[in-house]
């Protein structure tokens, strides 16, 4: 796979990242890479290990893919996803070296604690994916943060603290640049594995086709649609707004519901597609629009529209295949 920018939306869980990247070697990650200098840094530095950035930020994805490919570095790639989710998804259990985490959001008020990275959630979850020893690297400018990181680290048991001197193209990072400039404390710390056994994190199972449902009758010319929020699997389905699709091709009634499937590890946009596929039979099913990965609460997106449909017209549900 030539591309920096990893297609992972495609790929099976968790990745095959001996066909990624075509070589073997160690495997590292870094979450919140910014421009994605000092995983250029690294990448040039260790010419035989393997480095996976993560991002959220479509901004700093683009800045670091120029960086990357300005460099000439093969082993690096690139991932638009978040932390939590990319590590439990994309990485089998013991298969990481190490997890960086430079200068993350501090989530400085007391109420916004909940959403900071290196929580005991987290931890939990990155300990499962380390080799045996293996590290997750913090650098912050925040001591809020560092006592937040290394209470919840002692919290899970599974780590040892170690205060190391930080390499020296930590602090030459976007954001190391500008605190040190004023002149504010920055801070290195490296949670090592220890022998202490993890809890298992299973990888979400790839369907082979898109959930769906059939219902029985004939699709009516439009029916009332109020904004709906349902729990599914713990998470929430939020169905928004139908919309009729004018017919291309063969001559179909068509509808598009617009829904949010906002889980705990990830957020999506979805678009669930409403077609009279024979004179007395309608089908429901998740449209490929967006690559959308198919999670229980997406699978709840496609049942709600299913009732939704059943409750509001005179279709009628003849099967479920979600």
């Amino acid at each position: 796979m030539t591309d920096v920018l990893l297609p992972w939306r495609r790929l099976g869980f968790p990745v095959d990242w001996g066909e990624v990247f075509s070589t073997p070697g160690p495997l590292h990650v870094e979450v919140g890479f910014g421009d994605g200098r000092f995983t250029v840094r690294r990448a040039l530095d260790e010419p035989r290990a393997r480095f996976v950035g993560l991002e959220v930020s479509s901004g700093s994805v683009q800045r670091a893919l120029r960086g990357i490919r300005r460099a000439g570095v093969a082993n690096v790639k690139v991932a638009k996803v978040g932390a939590q989710f990319a590590l439990r998804q994309l990485f089998a259990a013991g298969s990481v070296e190490t997890i960086v985490v430079n200068f993350p959001d501090p989530w400085p008020k007391a109420r916004h604690e909940k959403n900071r990275l290196l929580g005991p959630r987290f931890l939990s979850l990155a300990a499962s994916r380390l080799v045996p020893a293996g590290e997750i690297r913090l650098a912050t400018d925040h001591p809020g943060y560092l006592e937040f990181a290394t209470r919840s680290a002692a919290e899970t048991g599974l780590y040892e603290e170690l205060r190391p001197e930080p390499p020296e193209a930590v602090f030459e990072t976007k954001y190391a640049l500008k605190w040190r400039g004023q002149g504010k404390p920055l801070d290195y710390v490296v949670f090592r594995r220890n022998a202490r056994a993890a809890a298992g994190y299973p990888h979400l199972e790839r369907p082979t086709d898109m959930p769906h449902a059939l219902l029985e009758g004939t699709l009516p010319a439009s029916a009332r649609l109020d904004k709906s929020v349902s729990e599914h699997v713990g998470g929430h389905v939020i169905l928004h707004e139908a919309a009729a699709v004018l017919p291309g091709g063969p001559e179909r009634d068509r509808w598009l519901v617009r829904a949010t499937v906002d889980e705990p590890d990830i957020k999506q946009q979805l678009l669930v597609l409403v077609e009279q596929r024979t004179p007395q039979e309608v089908i429901v099913r998740l449209d490929s629009f967006g690559d959308p990965v198919v999670t229980p609460a997406v699978r709840g997106a496609v049942h709600e529209v299913a009732e939704w449909l059943s409750h509001e017209t005179d279709l009628e549900v003849t099967a479920r295949n979600y």
